[in-house]
């Protein structure tokens, strides 16, 4: 990056005197912090009458929230270029389809070829001083141009690495608020809840059947990916009533997100209790979920030491 940030302070040196006597010092990015326009899928940094620019096209999904890394084709529709202006440069410049008249662009270089490298991590939020549970709260997406050409007025230039830099996105809420009472299908050994507004629902599916038993006491076993798989979903729109329809029947729910609680290991993680009392001339079954983490791809967050799933009443 410091190489070729330093050949462009040569070349516009060079061709100051063809652009009203226009001189450069210093061209630096490194601190500069992406943003994005707001009517568009352009991605800038701007440094006074320097610009940055990259736009990949919102269906090849480059941004989402998933940790991973993907690589583009740097081609027609997934642009990149850096542009010099004759005076400071604001976003009017770069986002709006009628651009102010000034500043006037003075060089631009064009991305001719090469990969746009994303490289998708998690950023979490403050950890829960009693359950130790963290959220995600933000992605960073890091941005790197690999074996890129640019073409230049002094001719193409090629690159094995050229850092455009950070770029955040905002996370999903996941509020994991539930009210206590459990619901159970018989036919299905799924034991659910769901969220007040019905835009979040968590599960255990595939129920172990010895968990839950007509005998007062405590049993524990492991969160697997068939038996006892945890099940936490966020929805696109809020479940239509009654939701036993999703859970205990067919109707299919429109998913927004989907994670999985990570298979348990003895006496370390991934751990359900159930604590059985009578209750009149039933049972009452309390339902907590030990030192669990969720998984979705390749992010994860940890649910929390101990946390209540909630209480199921059953006949004797």
């Amino acid at each position: 990056m410091k190489k070729l940030l330093g050949l462009l302070v040569v070349i516009v040196l060079l061709n100051s005197c063809n652009d009203g006597n226009l001189t450069v010092n210093t061209i630096n990015f490194d601190a500069v912090q992406t943003s994005k326009c707001s009517n568009n899928q352009v991605l800038y940094k701007l440094n006074k009458s320097e610009v940055l620019l990259l736009e990949i096209p919102e269906s090849q999904n480059a941004f989402a929230n998933i940790s991973g890394v993907a690589a583009l084709n740097i081609n027609t529709s997934n642009r990149a270029r850096y542009r010099l202006y004759n005076g400071t440069v604001g976003v009017d410049n770069i986002c709006e389809t009628f651009q102010p008249a000034t500043p006037t662009l003075s060089q631009e270089w064009i991305a001719t070829a090469g990969k746009i490298q994303i490289t998708t991590s998690a950023v979490y939020g403050t950890t829960d001083a009693t359950t130790a549970a963290t959220r995600i709260s933000r992605y960073n997406h890091n941005i790197v141009f690999k074996n890129v050409t640019f073409s230049t007025p002094a001719g193409d230039l090629v690159y094995d690495t050229f850092n455009f830099g950070d770029y955040l996105t905002t996370a999903n809420v996941l509020t994991l608020i539930f009210p206590p009472e459990l619901v159970r299908c018989d036919t299905n050994l799924k034991i659910y809840t769901v969220s007040n507004n019905r835009n979040e629902s968590l599960a255990l599916e595939g129920i172990d059947p010895s968990l839950i038993q007509s005998v007062a006491g405590t049993r524990t076993q492991l969160l697997g990916s068939t038996t006892n798989k945890l099940v936490f979903r966020t929805y696109i729109s809020p479940l239509v009533l009654p939701v036993s329809d999703y859970f205990c029947g067919t109707k299919t729910p429109l998913i927004n997100e989907e994670w999985i609680g990570e298979d348990g290991i003895t006496d370390v993680s991934g751990i359900v209790e159930v604590t059985t009392v009578t209750n009149g001339t039933g049972f009452s079954h309390t339902i907590r979920l030990k030192k669990v983490s969720f998984k979705k791809g390749t992010s994860t967050f940890y649910y929390g030491n101990d946390i209540l799933f909630g209480e199921l009443i059953t006949a004797n």
